[in-house]
């Protein structure tokens, strides 16, 4: 994971979440760089793609978009 072309932390795991229809990448952050709404980058097979900092759980609670 990087923030202006600096390598700042680690993906440990990530997905797609059917629940919240989007991908999801937990990782570890220097609380400096912890800001929900932050823009980074996250490494997926060799290429840099854009992601968002997140602090609330990424849960649909009302089950809103269920799938059947």
């Amino acid at each position: 994971m990087r923030v202006d072309h600096s390598t700042v932390g680690r993906v440990t795991s990530g997905g797609y979440g059917y629940t919240v229809c989007r991908s999801i990448a937990y990782a570890y952050l220097p609380a400096s760089e912890v800001e929900p709404g932050r823009r980074v980058e996250v490494g997926v097979f060799g290429r840099f793609v854009g992601a968002e900092v997140v602090s609330e759980p990424l849960f649909d609670s009302k089950n809103t978009r269920v799938r059947s």
